[in-house]
């Protein structure tokens, strides 16, 4: 592959060279400046055809359908033989399906083509040659420096060379690569030297690994030229991959090493396997049915044939004397010539009106309000049109949990810390036994160093910039509200307290927005008629004090690889040193001179930081500039519910605050008036410094790559440890201090610094990730958090008390539906510290087995931890997700639930949501370790499952057990499994769950399954079902894109499937079984027609009604109603989840169905057939006129008769009838009747002549009343079995066995001899 790539490199003309599978790549690009670099490099293409390739490719693709691929032999033949009907019969229809088809095809390509264009369109900023230059996406060359700005889209792979960060940090967002939404940082390569940006072209040689698959490994060095000659390691964390966007870094140079199709990207995009409906299957079945009847058909019509030229014609002496030789040319012409009579009975529109059915019923789903999320305006989105009826199919449902059932939305809620448990209170620690609230002036030593060890044992980033960016920014915002509105109130991070222990108990009341009144005077001695809200004084508006999403300051912060920037971004002016200022809206009493530098940037690259994002306009921003609040901001009260002194830029912040009355709050309490009450004050004040912390996390804006990660910060933060960010990796941690009294003045609180030195990432497969910090005194820490069952047997012995005790915390945490995670440390030696230093630089330097080495050297570092405790974090279940799994459960559909957590957590969120049932026998699979343990298990479960009686049963099985299951006993545990009410999975990664659902796939049973999910982790088992359902969700969209269906909310999923499900699946059997119907009644009569005819394969039909009669006849109305049909409400299929058990196994498409379709096809055939012979044979005197009627009314009245009989025998067949429905029916058959009016009176010589014998017929009344005649005829006995069906509730065909009622039968067999 390695060669492959590059070979095709070196063929594109650009810098790259292959050495033993690796790439060489110059950083800057070709030094032969003459040398033109080539085009199209980074070019991506998703589309299918070329101009050139379109036509052949297509029809190639088509005519491998048996049907498209026997109609054109058919046509093939008619124009080489002497057909008895026009070639054009065959040949129109053939071309019409091709042409539609193809036109739909050709038409998704050019969208695709578009699409790509855009992108390879794109304008991308490059250094080639010390000069910077901007040329199209798709003209990026491997080698080129690439300038990619804040909230843009990297172009292609590249390695991180230069970053506007001082310390070289850049920050990424990757949820088009696998789904996450989070921040993630990369670095540039540690002492990587810095040269002027013209020479950086100069820097040497990146060599690295073919490009794979794999977004999250990278191996690979930069040999650095001149006299140095270094070579610098490169990984994954120095790279930017095709997709990701950068946030929160000003902008950041990087050389490009994969580009266009063999980006990580791209690679990653291959399209999977193409999926087929079950249906299709069925289908196949009945048309090589057909297709042997057909044969059977022409070979017994041709012996009767040769039989009557051997036998009755030579008798019949009018005929003139027989042929007495017989060539081989006249065996095909005879042969062939049936053939060519009979190719009808496959129906060759079959195809094409499935897939107009699929297209529309698509675009249904989508348009289904119910399917609709407001909030995020997010439809239902179809992207496999083709598995509509498998929606009604499913029989195994597999889910993820996290994000799927649960909301992914993560709230600490209890803790173990050194063997006692405490429950989090907002502010305050309450210790479970005794009921004590603790703040954090209150903790003990080993409860301070686990909340410490909390807020630093992460890669949490603060998204607002550093704390005194965010306090600059919030008093700024102030000054500007002051100079318009009136005197806000200035608050930073130090004003942010809490009251004492002894009034915090009763500060629970949320009388936050209760209005008082203070006779308080001015602490200036004046009255104050200043009008304040009750608005969080960080959050505060410049316009009437309006609540208005968070802007974040911009403030210059160079890095010295960077010159000064002559470009500013156009943001809100502030007001420094008492200039006049520019407002929101765009009024202003001066001149920024900031506002009017000019909007460029030199080709010097003189760049400009700002530290913190600077938030873009929004879509939902009103014009006037002001937007809708923060969307987690709480209800604030009305305008003068505060009264503060005026404060001028030189006047210093005061800590007293006044209430007076208000009576416009938004929210109102029933509590009384009150006027110099302390204790209600400091109760109001408690609440809203609860407020104030609250708001001010979410300013410091955190981003983390797990919500768990975010909710344990958050917590830190809430009692008092505040993680303000970090500065060249220095880790600051703000204590916060409560006071009692809330008119006591504030003091600065204490500041803790940790120097990060390492962070050893988590992985799916170490289930941990570790920081190693030094603290101020010198000494180095490791901190580890992660998966107990990772992190227990790293601990040291002396620990070993503390771990059981923590491991009953824990089990009492999963039992209560929580997600844990343990925390451990330990101090490191100085010594030990070099060794760790000398072994990852090995680790790293190595371009084999990097990560295997790496992660060798992490767990030796990672050994004798000392247990700190355990924390618990809350995932809220999903909407309504009870309801519908209970009521999938009830239609048949088995769930399995496949989830990373523990055991207990699982459990217990199975239980609440609904998915084990409370009265199920539960039976646990856990740390098998082989084969035979895993039998031992099975068999006892078979035989709980057997001698149960009907009782429902459950299985749990953890990860370790499964994939012994899975190596070694995967049909024996997919046979019991199978057997059970509900499955869980436990402790999964996601190469399990695809293995999981594929192992289910293979089962002879034939289970139809499902799988959804809405993180990146779940696509391989979305891809590996036969339909795969994401949920957009916070995890990204990646689920979403890579699914079949996708929607919001994970409660929808039971309309999809017992609505839409339901609904397809019935249309499309009915829509097959029909069009099968009505070919057999048009070829039926034709094939009793020969036996009148001494089997000389004449047609009964003209040419003209042979071509229509699929396109235009009988069309219109099985595609509307293919579309429409409703055997039971929508209301009705939501109460009643069993209606969808009718529909499972394709039901409907079984032999029996199909067999009483055949036989009422055969019926209508000959009734028409024989009605109409009989009429013309005993008195054909039927004329007004009086006069005899020709042969050409008698193929004429039969086609009449069969165009209405089929679309009638439809209209008795649908369940939901409509004005439209019966339109198209009415439509259809005076389509029929104009056509032939048009065609009979135009004399062609063509074909049959029918001149003028249609109006004869239109005209004549016995004609009428024997085609209703007829017509009642063919359908009382279709009418009588439906009417005693609904009458007597008879089960459709239950006479026949069938494979359902097989299998019920053996087991009945061998549950009773067991």
């Amino acid at each position: 592959m390695g060669k492959f790539f590059g070979s095709l490199l070196r063929k594109r003309g650009s810098r790259v060279s292959t050495i033993n599978d690796w790439l060489q790549i110059q950083i800057g690009g070709p030094e032969d400046v003459k040398k033109k670099r080539p085009k199209g490099q980074n070019r991506i293409k998703s589309t299918k055809y070329t101009l050139i390739t379109f036509l052949p490719q297509n029809l190639l693709e088509q005519f491998r359908r048996i049907a498209n691929f026997y109609f054109l032999v058919m046509t093939i033949i008619s124009l080489l033989i002497d057909s008895p009907v026009s070639p054009m019969t065959s040949l129109l229809p053939l071309v019409f399906v091709i042409a539609v088809t193809a036109a739909k095809q050709g038409y998704e390509d050019i969208l695709r083509y578009r699409t790509d264009n855009v992108v390879n369109s794109s304008p991308v900023t490059v250094i080639r040659d010390g000069k910077e230059a901007i040329v199209k996406s798709e003209d990026v060359c491997c080698g080129d420096l690439i300038v990619v700005e804040r909230d843009c889209d990297v172009p292609c792979d590249l390695v991180l060379l230069r970053s506007t960060d001082p310390h070289g940090k850049c920050f990424i967002t990757t949820a088009n690569l696998d789904g996450e939404s989070n921040l993630k940082t990369l670095m540039v390569p540690r002492d990587l030297p810095t040269v002027d940006l013209p020479e950086m072209h100069k820097l040497g040689m990146i060599e690295c690994e073919s490009p794979t698959t794999d977004l999250y490994s990278f191996n690979g060095k930069i040999e650095l030229k001149g006299g140095e000659g270094r070579v610098l390691p490169l990984s994954a964390e120095n790279v930017l991959l095709r997709g990701s966007r950068v946030k929160n870094t000003e902008c950041v140079i990087g050389c490009a090493v994969y580009t266009g199709m063999i980006s990580k990207l791209q690679l990653n995009s291959r399209l999977t396997r193409n999926k087929n409906a079950s249906s299709e299957i069925y289908i196949n079945r009945f048309l090589i049915v057909i297709l042997v009847a057909l044969i059977a058909i022409v070979t017994l019509l041709y012996f009767l044939k040769r039989y009557n030229e051997l036998f009755v014609i030579p008798k019949l002496t009018y005929l003139g004397d027989a042929t007495d030789s017989y060539s081989l040319k006249q065996f095909l012409q005879d042969y062939l010539s049936f053939l060519i009579l009979f190719n009808y009975l496959i129906p060759i529109s079959l195809y094409v009106t499935i897939e107009l059915q699929r297209v529309i019923g698509s675009w249904f789903m989508e348009w289904d309000l119910e399917l609709y999320e407001k909030e995020t305006d997010q439809p239902c989105v179809v992207n496999t049109s083709n598995l509509n009826e498998e929606l009604g199919q499913i029989n195994i449902l597999f889910s993820d949990k996290t994000g799927t059932l649960t909301k992914n939305e993560m709230n600490f809620q209890q803790c173990s810390i050194d063997g006692s448990k405490f429950l989090f209170r907002k502010t305050r620690l309450e210790e479970e036994e005794t009921k004590a609230l603790l703040d954090i002036n209150k903790f003990s030593a080993s409860q301070r160093i686990f909340f410490q060890a909390l807020s630093i044992c992460h890669t949490v980033q603060v998204a607002s910039g550093s704390l005194e960016e965010a306090d600059a920014g919030n008093a700024k915002k102030e000054l500007l509200a002051s100079a318009k509105t009136g005197p806000p109130e200035m608050y930073s991070i130090s004003d942010i307290t809490e009251e004492s222990h002894n009034s915090s108990q009763q500060s629970e009341l949320n009388v936050s927005h209760t209005i008082e009144s203070s006779l308080s005077g001015h602490p200036n001695g004046a009255n104050s008629t200043a009008v304040s809200s009750d608005v969080n004084p960080l959050l505060v508006s410049s316009d009437s004090y309006g609540i208005e999403r968070r802007k974040r300051p911009v403030v210059v912060k160079r890095s010295p690889n960077f010159a000064r920037s002559n470009r500013m971004h156009n943001a809100p002016a502030i007001e420094t040193n008492g200039s006049q200022t520019l407002d929101p809206n765009g009024a202003s009493s001066g001149v920024d001179p900031m506002q009017t530098a000019p909007n460029y940037r030199p080709i010097s690259l003189q760049f400009r930081r700002s530290t913190s994002e600077k938030d873009l306009p929004q879509s939902w921003e009103a014009q006037n500039g002001q937007a809708p609040g923060h969307r987690r901001a709480h209800s604030y009260g009305a305008p003068n519910a505060y009264l503060s002194n005026p404060i001028s830029a030189s006047t210093p912040p005061t800590s007293v605050l006044f209430r007076s009355t208000s009576t416009a709050s938004r929210e109102s309490y029933a509590a009384p008036t009150f006027t110099r009450q302390p204790t209600f004050l400091v109760r109001a004040e408690s609440q809203r410094r609860k407020n104030e912390i609250r708001d001010f996390i979410f300013t410091l804006d955190y981003q983390a790559s797990s919500p768990d990660e975010k909710a344990l910060v958050e917590a830190c933060a809430n009692l008092g440890m505040v993680y303000t960010g970090d500065d060249d990796e220095t880790l600051r941690v703000r204590i916060v201090p409560p006071h009692m009294d809330y008119k006591r003045p504030f003091a600065k609180p204490k500041e803790e610094t940790f120097q990060r030195l390492h962070v050893l990432e988590f992985t799916s497969d170490r289930k941990r990730m570790s920081v190693i910090v030094r603290d101020t005194e010198g000494r180095k820490w490791i901190y580890t958090k992660g998966a107990e069952s990772y992190v227990f047997p790293l601990c040291a012995n002396s620990s070993a008390q503390l771990v059981s005790k923590t491991d009953a915390h824990i089990s009492e945490f999963a039992r209560l539906g929580l997600r844990t995670l343990a925390i451990a440390r330990r101090l490191i030696a100085e010594e030990e510290y070099q060794d760790f230093l000398i072994e990852l630089g090995q680790a790293n330097s190595s371009l084999e087995n990097r990560k295997q080495l790496s992660e060798e050297c992490y767990s030796k570092i990672e050994s004798n931890l000392d247990l700190l405790g355990a924390t618990a974090v809350e995932d809220a279940l999903q909407d309504d997700v009870a309801d519908t799994l209970v009521s999938l459960q009830a239609a048949g559909i088995k769930i399995w639930v496949l989830t990373g957590d523990k055991v207990e957590t699982a459990l217990n969120i199975a239980l609440s949501c609904g998915h084990i049932p409370p009265d199920a026998k539960k039976y646990f699979i856990i740390d098998c370790k082989n084969r035979e343990e895993m039998l031992l298990h099975l068999n006892a479960l078979d035989r709980e499952i057997i001698f149960g009686i009907g009782q429902e049963c459950a299985l749990l099985i953890d990860g370790k057990s499964l994939g012994v299951a899975l190596a070694e006993a995967s049909s024996e545990f997919r046979d019991v499994a199978v057997k059970c009410t509900a499955v869980l999975c436990c402790r999964l990664s996601p190469l399990q769950k695809s293995e999981v659902v594929s192992l289910i796939k293979s089962s002879n049973e034939n289970y139809n399954t499902a799988s959804i999910g809405d993180g990146a982790n779940d696509v391989s088992m979305i891809q590996e079902a036969h339909v795969g359902i994401g949920i957009m969700g916070r995890e990204g969209r990646q689920a979403a894109r890579c699914a079949d269906f996708a929607f919001a909310k994970f409660c929808m999923l039971k309309r999809l499937l017992l609505v839409h499900g339901h609904y397809h699946s019935v249309r499309l059997s009915l829509l097959v079984l029909y069009f099968f119907y009505k070919n057999i009644v048009f070829m039926g009569i034709m094939f009793l027609f020969q036996f009148h005819t001494l089997f000389s394969s004449s047609s009964v039909y003209d040419s003209l009604f042979l071509t229509l009669y699929n396109v235009i006849y009988t069309s219109l109305p099985i595609l509307f109603i293919a579309i429409s049909e409703k055997p039971y409400t929508e209301e009705k299929l939501m109460r009643t989840p069993q209606l969808y058990k009718k529909n499972t196994d394709n039901k409907q498409l079984h032999w029996p169905y199909f067999l009483m379709w055949v036989l009422f096809a055969i019926y209508h055939a000959v009734i028409i057939f024989y009605f109409a012979f009989c009429l013309f044979s005993y008195n054909n005197v039927i004329l007004n006129y009086g006069q005899t009627v020709a042969f050409s009314c008698f193929g004429t009245l039969l086609i009449w008769t069969v165009v209405v009989v089929v679309n009638l025998k439809l209209w008795l067949e649908s369940m939901y009838l409509s004005f439209w429905y019966i339109f198209t029916i009415v439509i259809s058959i005076l389509g029929f009747i104009i056509t032939t009016v048009i065609y009979n009176v135009i004399n062609l010589d063509y074909d049959t002549d029918i001149y003028w014998a249609y109006n004869n017929l239109l005209a004549s009344l016995p004609v009428w009343l024997w085609i209703l005649l007829t017509s009642v005829a063919c359908l009382v006995p279709d009418y009588t079995i439906r009417m005693l069906q609904r009458a007597l509730e008879i089960k459709s065909f239950s006479i026949f066995p069938g494979k359902q009622r097989k299998l019920k039968m053996r087991e009945k067999l061998e549950d009773t001899y067991l």
